[in-house]
């Protein structure tokens, strides 16, 4: 049963806001707060068993060993300068340079096996300042997890993916 949601930001002053929203979906959710590579290992493992991570705007790398006691899972909201998530890059580089996305992630040890589990797309005006660009951004990525927090706070093990990438999912043989 999911009775931990471990908040992993960029600056402190995120996590209430985003707590308060996943809170209005599941009232008994408990909240561990982390910045850092090290405060995620600092946790105490019991705790994991029950616990979902949750990155928000954070490009730290999260341990392999943390990711293997989660027992729900782990989710990276991030925004990414490309119009089409999942998909390979064609080879003229036809992405628009003005649109950007705001991904909803599976964080697994093996790249190939995340999963895109929510997207949405903005396409910044030509005459946008770099800090417009970057608000625009930052909302849309607000958004996605405003119309997602239903479901991370929820005791699903895993969200569905829109964006699969399971052509070379691991087996039991290669986990070891």
């Amino acid at each position: 049963m999911l009775k931990t949601i471990i908040l992993l930001t960029k600056t402190t002053g995120q996590q209430p806001p985003l707590g308060a929203l996943l809170r209005e979906h599941n009232p008994d959710l408990v909240f561990c707060s982390a910045l850092s590579a090290q405060d995620l290992l600092a946790i105490d493992p019991a705790v994991l068993e029950e616990a979902r991570l949750v990155s928000f705007a954070n490009d730290i790398a999260v341990p392999e060993k943390f990711l293997l006691r989660l027992g729900h899972g782990a989710y990276k909201f991030h925004v990414a300068p490309v119009q089409y998530p999942g998909l390979p890059t064609s080879p003229d580089n036809g992405d628009d340079p003005r649109c950007f996305s705001a991904i909803a992630q599976s964080i697994t040890i093996w790249p190939d096996c995340r999963r895109v589990v929510g997207l949405e797309t903005v396409t910044v005006p030509d005459d946008a300042a770099p800090m417009e660009r970057e608000r625009l951004a930052f909302t849309r990525l607000a958004h996605l997890f405003w119309r997602m927090s239903g479901l991370i706070a929820k005791d699903a093990t895993e969200l569905p993916g829109i964006i699969d990438s399971v052509e070379s999912r691991p087996t039991f043989a290669q986990m070891n």
